[in-house]
Order: C-alpha cells, then structure tokens, then sequence
C-alpha cells in the first residue's frame, strides 16, 4: 500500500491508529475495529503549578475511570530546569506511585526548536534527563523499572512527514501536536486531527482545535464544555484519535472551586462520549502498544569475551548458542587483557571471522586491559589513546567498526565521553548511579543506552544471582534495556538456565523486540547527514586509516634526507637573491630560475624552515642565524603605509629593479606573525623580532576585531569569513591583538551540537584545503574548529582514493605554466565533498574550469603534513608518492604530482619545500608543536 497524497496519508483512514501501509496492526485490531481512540491531556504543567489545583483536575477524570496524560515541561523557555524539590515536583512522584493505570506522565515543549533531526534528538533527550529526573525516586528505581516519558506534548505543527522522527532515541513514542497557536506554515497536518508513523516508528498525532478547551482568545474562559461535547461527537466518526486537550495555564483565570467544577463537566463530557461506544478512553503508551507490533527494544549483550583463556571456549559456545537459537548478540571483546592482544589472538580471530557474516550478531569494544577503573581519572589524552587502541585493535582484526562501546565495570568520566566522542562511536552502553534514568543524544553526540539490568546480585566469590521475577521488575514492561550477561559467572547450570529461561520470557512479551546494539541504534535514529559525516571522518582518522607511530621510527635517515633535499631551495635562493628566497622556481634554457618576489606568507615559510633545518641538523648556528638577521632586515627596509601607519607589504621585490606591490594581506601577514612569534620564543628574543612586530600599526585593518585586506588603491575590505582566517587570526592573538572569534561555535571538539553547527557554516563559506588547517596543528597545536575540518577533509580525500584509486591531496599550490597558482581544495557537503580547483582573479574562471582535470595536483607539501599530523595507511601512501616522483635533485621537491599525467609538475616553490622541512621536524621532535599557544584542541 503505497499512500503519497496528504488526505489519504492523514485524514480519514477507517483502521486504528498506525495501521499505515499494513504495519503495526494487532491481532486484536485487525480482527475486529476498535472505538475511535480518545486521548485526555493535561498539558504544560510547569513551576507555577499548585498541586491542589492539579489534584482537583486529575481526580475529576481518575474517579470516573477516565485515563488521562499528564505532561510537564521539565526546561523553560529560559533552558531552567524544574526544580527537584518544588511542589509539582513532588506531587507527580507521589502520583505516579499511587495511580499506576488511569494516569501517564510524559514531557512538554511549547515548541521543537530545530527541523534538523540531531538537534530535535538533543531536545528530546535533553527534556526526557530532566523529566526522568524529576519523576523518579532513587530508591525506588534500585529495584523497579525507571519512569520515562513515552509520550511527549508540543504545539509545534508537522514540518516534514519525518519531522520528529529522531525523538525516538531518546525514548519517546507518541509526539501529540496540540494546537497551541503556532502558526503552521507547512499545512502538511488536517484541522480534524490525525497522525503519521515515522521510519523510527516515532508517531505524530495530531490534535484537532474542535477539542482543545484553550481559549480562543488570550484571557478569555476555555471552551464551553457543551461546545467540546458536541465537538468530540462530530470527530468520533472520522476514524482518527481524538485528543481532548486541557492546558493547565488556560485555566489560570479559573478559582479553585471554578476549575474542579470545569474539569468535573469536562470528565463527565468525555465519559458521556465513551459511553456511546464510539469512542475508547485510552493512554497514548497503551494506543501505542496496542497498534505497534514493537514497542520496545531490549539489547542483548554479553561481556567478557577474552577475559581469561580458560573461560572463552565456554563464552564463544554460548554466543553460539544464542545465535543459533535466533537470538540477537552484542559480543562485547576485552583487545588486550593479561593474555594478550586480539590482533594475536588466532583462536578469538577465528570465531570473529566466523561469526560476523551471521545477520544478528554484533561486537563491541569493552575497555583496554579490562581493569577496574582503567578509564577514571586520566587525562583527556590518555583515555582518548586507551580506547581508541582498544577499538582500532578490534577494527584491525575483524574488519568492523563497532557500533558501541562499553567501559569496563562501567567505570567513566567526562574525559571517558569527551576521547569516545573524538574516535566516532555513536552508541556508549553503561549503567552509573543515577545515569540509568539517562536514555538518549548528549551533547557529544553519542547515543546513552543506559537502563542496564543484569543477573549479577554482587561481585563476590560465590556470584548469588537475582531471582527472575526481581530482573523481570527492574526491566519492567515499557523501556528500552539492555540484558547484559556475562557467560563466565553462569558457572552452574541452573544459572545457565536462567538466563536462556529469561531471554524467552522478553521474546514472549508482547511489544518486545530483542536486538543487539547495532540493530537498536539502526531502528532509532534516522539519518543526520551532517552527524554522519563528522562520526565518520572521526572514526576514518583515528581508528580506521590509523596506525601507532613508531616512536624510533626506521625512516629517520630517509625523513632527514628528505628534508636536506627540502633545504636545498633556501641554499640556492639565499645565494642567488641576496639571503632571501624567491616564491617559486623551475629550470628554464637548462638553468634553475626564480620568480623574483615574496608575499608575507612566504617570508613566515622561510622562517619557520631555517627554524626547522636548525633543529635537524641541516644546518649550523651560524647559517641559522645568518638567515634569520637577512629576513628580519628584508622586513624592516619597506613598509605600506595606510590610515597613519605601517603594515607589511602584500609582496614584496627581491631585486630592487622590480619594486613591490602595493596593498595589505591579513591573512599573509597572520602567517608571518605566527613564524616570528614562533622564532622569538625559540631564540628567547635573541633577535629584534619585538620591535619589528611594534612598529607596525594593526589597528586600522583589524577593524571591530575583524581582519581586512588593503588593496592597492586602498580599499579596505573584511575577510573574517574566509578559510584561512581561524588560523590567521591565532597570529594576531600572539601578538596581543584583539580578534573577534572567527566561528560562533566554541568547541566542537567536545560538542556535537558545535560541530554540526561550524559545519554548516563552513560548507557556507565554500572550499577547504590541508593547509592552513593542518599546518596549524604542527605550529601551534590544532584549534577545535581546524581539527574538524582538516578531518572532515582528510575522509573525503581518503573517501575519493578508496572509490577512484586515485591519490587525492589538496592544497593551494604553484603551477608550472598559465594559471602559475591554483588553490585547490574540497566544497564539502553532507555526502562528503567535491574536488574544486580555483585560481587567482587573473585567471578567468570559466577557462580554470574546463582545465580543472589537468590542473589537480597531490600536494607534495600536503602529504607530508598529512603524514605529521594524520599517521595512517593513506598518509603513508601519500608520502612514498610523492618521496619517489617528486624529488627534483638539488631543488628540492616538485609542488605536486599531477593527477592527469602521474608526473610531478617541473615547479618548485618556497612553501612547498618549507612545509617539508618544518612536518619532518615535528615528526622527529615527537610530534609536538612548535609552539604550543593559547586556544590549542
């Protein structure tokens, strides 16, 4: 049953409520039609809320057997949460306890602030902490199901058919759509009322205007209750659910006595109705219970595999077991506990390979070496290598990624989270104090399955297992679970039993649908193409391409003779150009030549690569300091005067004959302040960099804390936006200049809320490239914003060579011919991202793009800084190109290596050799930063 058009899709179907397209219809429904489903809500309940004006509405409904919802808004508009300890607080605990059939208690909105489904799902789960927070008793849930809010109200109207189809993740059901007085621009959802099943099996219903008692104007009495009843009558035949809906803060203008007489009339209406038979009173979790073939999901997961080789025969005999019996597993594997690592482990391996291709069975990482607390109170660092080794040791010998991770004993911290989060996991299984209330998205972006239940009563010698019907009351009926087990304390077989005996018990529950955590996390989110993207380029560079660099690495010797070979531009151009070098170089009538100028940027290159042959060796004291003392007084002999003061040029001549071009260039010149301040902290101020830097005035192109371009006219124009000005602007700040943040988002290496948000914004701004993002990471350590997106683009550099086979390294780089300069770089989009080519205004535009093909290059400079700051399989591939085609002996290395031809191109230039020169450095001095700066991830 294929349903596309709106009448046919929401209004009108004469079958229960989500029997769409044949799905989620009960035996019962099917058999015969039920009475049109009716829905009380009492809704929006917040901190205003007086429990005697509560008691007297609910009661109305209770003592007439009449069900009703009952939602709360836990967060304000403000972001407040409801107080723990507040009245309304304490009576929906004391209520939930009392009347645990007539009533439910769900969440509220007053509106669904994003249509991105990442962000809906962080609302959700957002709301439903706060909620499970407050309607929960810490004793009693030590050993009964926790409360979670099945159903959700909010007066946002239906934005897509999958508009809210996330909240599933976070727990929730039912969304009912009231009819708030939010204007519904989309109009996709009928003024009668309806609803829509979404692919997570989220379902909106929707509530008709004809029965809310909201007022029809702000003020005024709530709807005449004669009015409802016959309201209610004329919708009971139209075959949707009915939602009476009663907002609490409607009734604000009513007394006590007033609003106990309203909602008794408003009671005894909606009985009337029931009564005709035409109408079913009815809660929103039973409607959905009732109409959904599942309900919920309980994960199966079992622990410990490798814990002791004496145990894993019996624990893989097991797993088996399950699986043959149908059984859906999550096989949690220990990759380095006392016996060893898993990528040595032939017998583990075996059974992996084996298992794998079986449809419902799953792995998972379970800590490092197994220990207690292996993953409390480390460094953000150290629990970031402890699981990432752990994952990687698991990707390396199966082949899979897991889909979830689980902590050893469920010991974490927020550097636990904060160092998963940066490996691109999306599913974290662990049960903490009161974290077992917690279900959903955090901020990280990685999806909690925290309502864990086990046998296990206490970790003693003899192992005393619970009773079944004690497991069976901490699951309860309604949520979502995880059933873990740990087959090494199933040591009788009467354990043995009771578990296989409380697996078919959850099989046999109506609603109940066994998984393991991949086929969960697949059922209850939906695509967020830009989280997607982000976890998977996370999870390319940090476990997938990944490989541990060898700390006495055996390329020593060829990583320093690569960059003497590097050295060599400098030492031809030093003594050919009066101590400084020119931009670029190629042989021309038999003899090398150069293009006789220098922007600010090249000058910062030419710094930080005497810097860095000082440091390997290539060259002695005296050479460094002989460069050092030319380019500081290349810089000082001319400046562009502009508003009063002094900047460095845009570019500047190397023979006097040739003069300089006028203008200012923000993001050069940031560059340049980078090398110096960088070379100032390495020499301890040995040389006048401190009052080179002071007599220039940056004021008047840092205009609002925002950097400008000068050009040669004079104009003045902004370039905050552009891709180099993050990494530009921490060379201002070097210098104690003032720089408004370049990006709105603080950290979105610690926040998947600011990650998606910089993405966007950095797909808006247009092409990325390895530098300068890359080049910030070895010089300064890497910003939060550089390291996203030098990841983003190293997956869809290593995404294109995985498809194509060709080596992909983009960057802006020197041309050998007509266009002379090309930046290179990625449009990322949620797909990944397209190859762009684009050269400088001289160059017309449409003429550049039919020349993209010939014009693509791996950068040669690119590889190496990939190979420093990415160590992995494909940065591997990238340098062993470019070390054996690129060389141009007593040159240094060509710019690229072109992808038409396969040849280098017969052009070398001052970046290109330089960057070599300064990654071989900071590979050799461990991988560390030239200078660690302020606001390093």
């Amino acid at each position: 049953m294929n349903i596309t058009r709106r009448t046919a899709v929401l209004g009108g179907l004469a079958m229960p409520l989500l029997a769409l397209a044949g799905k989620g219809i009960s035996r019962t429904e099917a058999a015969e039609k039920l009475p049109n489903p009716l829905i009380v809500t009492i809704s929006g309940l917040d901190a205003t809320a007086k429990p005697a004006r509560l008691a007297a509405l609910a009661d109305a409904f209770l003592t007439r057997k009449v069900p009703i919802l009952v939602t709360v808004a836990p967060i304000d508009p403000a972001g407040n949460l409801l107080d723990y300890n507040s009245e309304v607080a304490k009576w929906l605990r004391q209520t939930a306890l009392l009347n645990t059939d007539g009533i439910e208690f769900g969440a509220h909105t007053n509106t669904i602030t994003s249509d991105d489904p990442y962000f809906q799902a962080r609302q959700a789960s957002d709301i439903q902490a706060a909620f499970s927070y407050l309607i929960n008793e810490y004793q009693r849930y030590q050993s009964k199901a926790v409360i979670t809010a099945l159903t959700m109200t909010t007066n946002s109207p239906l934005r897509s058919h999958q508009d809210a189809s996330s909240l599933r993740a976070a727990g929730i059901r039912s969304l009912i759509r009231l009819r708030g007085g939010v204007e519904d621009k989309v109009r996709l959802q009928p003024d009668d009322g309806g609803y829509w099943s979404t692919t997570t099996d989220l379902v909106n219903v929707f509530a008709s205007a004809l029965t809310s008692t909201r007022p029809a104007v702000a003020g005024a009495a709530p709807m005449a209750v004669p009015t409802l009843g016959a309201n209610i009558a004329g919708l009971a035949a139209g075959g949707n659910p009915i939602v009476v809906d009663i907002p609490f803060a409607a009734l604000a203008g009513l007394g006590d006595g007033d609003l106990a007489d309203y909602a008794a009339n408003v009671a005894q209406a909606v009985l009337s109705a029931i009564s005709t038979g035409k109408v079913r009173g009815i809660l929103p979790k039973k409607l959905y219970v009732q109409s959904k073939q599942t309900s919920r999901l309980v994960v199966v997961r079992v622990d410990d595999l490798r814990l002791d080789t004496d145990t894993d025969p019996s624990h893989m005999a097991f797993v088996y077991g399950l699986i043959e019996d149908g059984y859906p597993v999550t096989d949690a594997i220990i990759p380095s506990p006392r016996s060893g690592l898993l990528s040595k482990d032939e017998k583990s391996k075996a059974f992996l390979r084996a298992m794998l291709p079986e449809k419902h069975y799953d792995i998972a990482a379970h800590g490092w070496n197994h220990t207690p607390q292996e993953l409390l109170g480390n460094s953000s660092q150290r629990d970031f290598d402890l699981i990432r080794d752990g994952i990687s040791e698991v990707y390396r010998s199966t082949g899979k990624f897991p889909t979830s991770y689980i902590p050893p004993n469920d010991a974490f911290d927020d550097n636990t989270l904060n160092a998963l989060a940066a490996t691109g996991t999306s599913v974290f299984s662990a049960e903490k104090g009161d974290l077992r209330r917690f279900s959903g998205l955090d901020k990280r972006g990685i999806l909690h399955v925290s309502n864990t239940m086990k046998f296990e009563k206490a970790w003693t010698p003899d192992l005393p297992y619970f009773t079944k019907q004690q497991v069976l009351d901490y699951f309860g009926t309604e949520n979502d679970a995880v059933f873990c087990i740990h087959p090494g304390t199933a040591n009788t077989p009467e354990k043995q039993a009771l578990i296989l005996d409380m697996l078919a018990e959850l099989s046999s529950q109506r609603g109940t649908k066994l998984v393991n955590f991949d086929e969960y996390y697949r059922t209850v989110s939906p695509a967020m193409p830009k989280v997607d993207l982000i976890r998977s380029a996370r999870a390319d560079v940090s476990v997938r391409d990944w490989k541990r660099p060898d700390p006495y690495p055996l390329d020593d010797g060829v990583l320093k003779a690569d960059a003497a070979l590097a050295w060599s531009y400098f030492d031809w151009g030093a003594k050919n150009y009066n101590g400084m070098v020119p931009a670029t170089s190629w042989i021309e009538f038999g003899k090398q030549t150069g293009y006789p100028f220098t922007t600010m940027w090249d000058v910062g290159s030419h710094i930080l690569a005497a810097l860095s042959a000082e440091r390997l060796g290539i060259i002695g004291q005296a050479e460094f300091e002989t460069t050092i003392s030319r380019i500081i007084a290349f810089l000082g002999e001319t400046n562009f005067r502009y508003a009063g003061g002094k900047l460095p040029h845009t570019e500047r001549a190397l023979k006097p004959q040739d003069g300089q071009r006028e203008g200012f260039d923000s993001a050069d010149t940031g560059r340049l302040l980078i090398a110096l301040k960088i070379l100032d902290n390495y020499t301890a101020g040995a040389f006048p960099v401190f009052d080179l830097v002071s007599g220039w005035s940056f004021k008047p192109v840092l205009k609002g804390g925002e950097m400008h371009v000068v050009n040669d006219n004079g104009r003045i124009s902004s370039v905050h936006a552009n891709s180099y000005a993050g990494y530009a602007g921490r060379g201002y700040r070097l210098w104690g200049e003032e720089i408004k943040p370049v990006f709105g988002t603080t950290d979105p290496g610690h926040s998947m809320d600011d990650a998606v948000l910089a993405l966007t914004e950095i797909q808006r701004r247009g092409r990325i490239a390895t530098e300068p993002h890359v080049t910030e990471e070895i010089e300064l350590g890497g910003s939060p914003h550089g390291r996203l997106m030098a990841d983003i683009l190293y997956a869809a550099q290593l995404k294109r060579y995985r498809e194509t086979g060709i080596a992909t390294c983009v960057t802006e780089s020197a041309m050998a011919g007509a266009p002379y300069f090309t930046y290179q770089g990625y449009q990322l989009t949620d797909n990944g991202g397209t190859f762009t080519v684009d050269t400088q205004k001289t160059s017309a535009p449409d003429k550049a793009a039919k020349l993209a093909d010939s014009l693509r290059l791996v950068s040669a400079k690119g590889a190496y800084l990939w190979h420093a700051a990415r160590p992995g399989d494909y940065s591997s591939t990238l340098v062993d190109l470019i070390r054996n085609k690129a060389k141009m002996p007593g040159m240094g290395f060509s710019s690229g290596i072109s992808e038409k031809t396969g040849k280098a191109v017969p052009v070398t230039d001052i970046n290109t050799n330089g960057i070599i020169l300064e990654a071989v450095a900071y590979i050799l001095g461990g991988r560390k930063p030239l200078l660690l700066s302020e606001g390093a991830a």
